[in-house]
């Protein structure tokens, strides 16, 4: 094929082919398993699974009480988000809690780059029924869903008015 011909026209006295080669074939093997852009789509959902996972799981932890009520509305939330099967999402959420996150930074600009507006103001709601599943909002949850909010770009009126909503339910 073309890319053949493109690694003789590349070697040479003088070029270093190497880089050249590494990329012919990895076109080849998009070509072969039908392009990069369905492996990259199915890796950044996985990390948005993970990332929307882990800020549920910290929501749960921001208290120091984790409540069988939390582990539950933090389960129907990414089931609801993704449509996962609830084993699925029991599973994401206990991979989350085996790593503690060291920055939110990560999670927040996954989370800016896939979801859309509306989604992400979803994603609030969410972490506020979590807070709420105790019935009891400690003023550290408080301050960690409005953070997150504030990291993913969700403007403090629709913070509070998906506050609201869920406080009302």
């Amino acid at each position: 094929r073309n890319f053949a011909y493109a690694f003789v026209l590349q070697s040479g006295p003088g070029i270093h082919s190497e880089p050249f080669m590494l990329t012919a074939l990895k076109n080849l093997f998009a070509e072969v398993s039908g392009g990069d852009s369905a492996v990259a789509a199915i890796s950044e959902q996985h990390e948005l699974r993970k990332a929307v996972a882990g800020l549920l799981h910290e929501m749960m932890r921001m208290d120091s009480k984790q409540m069988p009520q939390e582990t539950q509305t933090a389960s129907e939330a990414l089931v609801a988000m993704f449509g996962l099967p609830d084993l699925e999402a029991k599973a994401l959420l206990e991979e989350a809690g085996n790593t503690r996150l060291t920055s939110y930074f990560d999670p927040a600009s996954v989370i800016k780059r896939v979801l859309s507006l509306e989604q992400r103001i979803i994603l609030v709601e969410n972490l506020w029924r979590v807070a709420f599943a105790d019935s009891d909002l400690d003023v550290y949850e408080d301050q960690f869903v409005r953070k997150i909010a504030h990291l993913i770009y969700v403007p403090n009126t629709e913070c509070m008015l998906a506050r609201q909503r869920v406080k009302g339910t």
